[in-house]
């Protein structure tokens, strides 16, 4: 059953709390990212999707290694995503390193500076230069701008991959990338009997992959693949490193979790495992749509 806007709330609240407990140093980036997150779970009932012609007789081919659709032809409901934009810039200009910037796109947005469906088309298509371009004539943080146009247009993602699920054949897609729009995944879930899961990073679908191989270069080479994890910390959060590609994925193991975890929350709760990474050389894959390296 589909959890409430309300319940889903309560449930993000209550999680990123016992984070904030258990890691007291990670409290302004675990508040912050809380305000997100429950700005897009107010938003999500009130998002509007179009129908998606999907081909079933296609289904069997595109299972072997093209995504469902493409994120750049996807309706969007620019309604809902504008709402969402003009409600994180308000978040922002409340933090301590986003506040100039967060203000100045506000303005930039009321000035018609900003075109939003250009933006949020470029952004979803994974399109740097053009993000990289506005944000220089805009005198802003590229990475908070695209923070802002990836955000806002997550909710919509996500209740397309809602619809698009059942079309998905987890046995037969084994790919490091996203069945459904083709984006790279942010975060592994480790689960019962050892299965990886992996989290797309913009329409937060999960799909089954292999325990030992590499979701970026397809690196199958054991030696090649480790993980290593904070002793401190314990076992259930962990990164597993590609010594072919040297890019990262941090793991959580949910059988060590509680029930109520959160893969977003989880991964804002565990910034000194990116940094334990980045500090061996290794690099994070992409653009996270719950990424905030500007923090």
């Amino acid at each position: 059953m589909e959890e409430k806007p309300n319940d889903s709330i309560t449930k993000l609240k209550g999680r990123i709390d016992a984070i904030i407990k258990d890691r007291p140093s990670h409290k302004e980036v675990l508040e912050f990212i809380r305000e997100v997150m429950t700005e897009q779970c107010k938003i999500k009932p009130k998002v509007k999707t179009d129908s998606v012609k999907i081909d079933k007789e296609n289904i069997k081919p595109t299972m072997e290694g093209f995504p469902l659709v493409e994120k750049r032809d996807l309706p969007l409901d620019m309604a809902s995503a504008t709402r969402l934009f003009k409600r994180l810039c308000k978040v922002l200009s409340r933090g301590k390193g986003a506040s100039r910037d967060s203000k100045r796109i506000y303005q930039a947005l009321c000035s018609k500076e900003i075109n939003l469906v250009e933006l949020f088309k470029q952004a979803g298509a994974e399109n740097g230069d053009y993000v990289s371009t506005l944000s220089k004539k805009l005198g802003v943080r590229e990475d908070l701008l695209y923070f802002l146009a990836a955000n806002s247009v997550k909710p919509i993602l996500e209740a397309y991959a809602n619809e698009l699920k059942g079309y998905v054949d987890q046995e037969r897609w084994w790919k490091g990338y996203c069945p459904i729009c083709g984006s790279p995944p942010f975060i592994a879930e480790l689960r019962e009997e050892g299965e990886r899961f992996l989290v797309c990073s913009s329409c937060s679908y999960e799909w089954r992959f292999r325990r030992l191989k590499c979701p970026f270069c397809e690196n199958e080479d054991h030696q090649g693949l480790k993980y290593f994890y904070a002793e401190r910390e314990g076992k259930a959060n962990r990164v597993d490193v590609c010594g072919k590609c040297k890019r990262y994925i941090k793991a959580i193991d949910i059988r060590e979790l509680p029930s109520d975890f959160i893969s977003s929350a989880e991964d804002a709760g565990t910034l000194y495992l990116d940094v334990l990474a980045q500090e061996e050389g290794y690099e994070r894959e992409g653009r996270m749509y719950g990424g905030f390296g500007f923090w």
